[in-house]
């Protein structure tokens, strides 16, 4: 069921007590978090929502920043390997990070999922509905990476 942003975003902050850290992968939901007060562990995005430009997350609320490539309707390689190296880096120094990808970052909550430790959270925007919250466990990252498995791989 669909809400309003206020409300979505107010249920998604009485939920995120209960996460270790949090992965936010999507323009919308980033900044309405930061707007919130709630700087996530990890943001990843391409400044651009529902394919219009849009302004980008506040980049002096992070740590450090990231940068990576992945076309629209894919998952790349060094999408993944960044995604996996800023979350290993926010587990061990508890850094945060904004993931600036050049391209779509629509499908990265999956690799967000797959490479994220146990009980952390991931946090997705669903387009005129709301978002999405997984909470990883090592079943819910082995079904991740199955998915990925089965990902046409392509030459770019």
């Amino acid at each position: 069921m669909c809400g309003s942003v206020e409300y979505v975003t107010s249920e998604l902050l009485n939920l995120l007590p209960d996460c270790r850290a949090l992965v936010a992968v999507g323009d919308f939901i980033c900044s309405k978090l930061i707007e919130c007060g709630y700087v996530p562990r990890v943001c990843v995005a391409d400044r651009v929502t529902r394919r219009t430009q849009r302004q980008p997350v506040l980049a002096e609320k992070f740590d450090r920043v990231a940068h990576c490539v992945n076309p629209r309707s894919h998952v790349c390689r060094g999408a993944v390997e960044e995604i996996r190296r800023v979350i290993r880096l926010a587990e061990e120094e508890g850094v945060s990070t904004l993931v600036l990808v050049d391209g779509e970052e629509d499908l990265l909550a999956l690799p967000a999922v797959a490479e994220s430790p146990p009980n952390w959270c991931v946090a997705y925007g669903l387009p005129s509905c709301g978002v999405e919250l997984v909470v990883v466990s090592e079943e819910v990252s082995e079904v991740a990476k199955k998915i990925l498995d089965l990902f046409e791989k392509v030459e770019l």
